[in-house]
């Protein structure tokens, strides 16, 4: 089988991916369904982080309602830990910025380790990303009470898409079917059995952190924090294996990419005509569509429908007016670049893992 993918040509690799198969259709409606509510209900309320909340969308909604419900449910307990640990060490260490720094990066560190051991991985993932982000907010906004404004937005962005999908997903999920007689497999456990042992869990953790706090202190430096998406890369595309990591980052690239362009020539030739809430589903739901059916595909590019939704709503989503600062594509883009490369180089130069491994 590998023998034959190295030799297909990219156009072959390409229509395969993009093919349909049974059930893609009905992931693609159930995603445009879900997106639907959530924008309308973003504009309509003015809830921010727009882009946050599509791709949770994308995220939370799985082949079958109860894959669906648990996920959802890890989301929501891991956004509210999350949260709350941010304001309480935001409330102790927003004046002291090595301290806030220390306590974030330890918090981020014990996450992204049980992301790798833990069973609940979407559950410390959930953490991580919001950790890194918050602190990413920080030095954008010296106001404590905007501070916590901020973190409370993010628990409601993440947490009414997410009950959005669930209930979409139980709407229109085909119905399993009946369980059978055989017994039951015994549960695995939380943890994996050498989680305390092997070293190459800490490595992991350690370099992912690398990774981001030497983007932090590469957009601190130069004093361009619209470049911030790098911190969260490096998390997002950390992989246990340099194959996967280098993989995923490629996807994230492609896909943020075509997301942007699709958003760049709205942004000259579409949002100028729409001037209703109607018009803006009527410009976002074709692309939002194309980024259902490729995320609806295998897993090895699945991934770049997830970024095609952030690339876009990122840069035409992200505020309640019409977007025209095109300086907004190219930071994201920056930024998206600059932590695909660091986490690459910090992967492959300390202790890398071969998926042969």
């Amino acid at each position: 089988m590998k023998g034959e993918a190295q030799g297909q040509s990219l156009w072959d690799i390409f229509k395969e991916e993009m093919s349909d198969h049974p059930g893609r259709v009905n992931a693609v409606l159930r995603h445009l369904l879900a997106c639907t509510i959530v924008i309308l209900i973003a504009m309509s309320l003015q809830v921010p982080l727009l882009s946050i909340s599509l791709v949770l969308v994308f995220f939370v909604s799985q082949p079958s309602v109860a894959l669906t419900r648990m996920l959802g449910t890890l989301f929501v307990v891991s956004t509210t830990l999350a949260v709350g640990v941010a304001i309480l060490l935001l409330k102790f260490s927003f004046d002291y910025p090595l301290l806030r720094i220390t306590g974030a990066s330890l918090v981020f560190f014990a996450s992204v380790f049980f992301m790798r051991t833990c069973r609940l991985s979407p559950l410390f993932f959930v953490m991580a990303l919001i950790t890194i982000y918050i602190q990413s907010q920080v030095d954008l906004n010296n106001d404590p009470e905007a501070l916590t404004r901020a973190c409370l937005w993010a628990w409601i962005a993440i947490v009414y898409p997410t009950l959005v999908t669930v209930a979409v997903n139980t709407l229109l999920l085909p119905a399993p079917p009946p369980p059978g007689e055989a017994a039951s497999a015994p549960k695995p456990p939380l943890l994996v059995a050498d989680a305390f042992e092997n070293p190459v869990y800490l490595q992991f953790a350690f370099k992912t952190l690398l990774a981001a706090l030497v983007c932090y202190l590469l957009y601190t430096a130069v004093d361009w924090p619209g470049i911030h998406t790098a911190m969260l890369t490096c998390l997002i595309t950390a992989m246990p294996s340099l194959e996967k990591t280098l993989h995923k980052g490629l996807l994230r690239i492609l896909g943020c990419l075509v997301g942007s362009a699709l958003a760049l020539m709205c942004m000259v030739w579409v949002v100028p005509q729409i001037d209703s809430i109607v018009g803006l589903l009527l410009m976002s739901l074709p692309v939002l569509g194309l980024a259902a059916w490729v995320s609806a595909g295998s897993p090895r590019s699945s991934y770049a429908g997830i970024q095609i939704v952030f690339g876009f709503a990122l840069a035409l989503l992200a505020d309640f007016a019409p977007m025209t600062n095109l300086s907004e594509i190219r930071d994201r883009l920056v930024g998206i670049l600059l932590g695909v490369i660091v986490t690459a180089l910090i992967h492959a130069g300390l202790w890398p893992e071969s998926a042969k491994a």
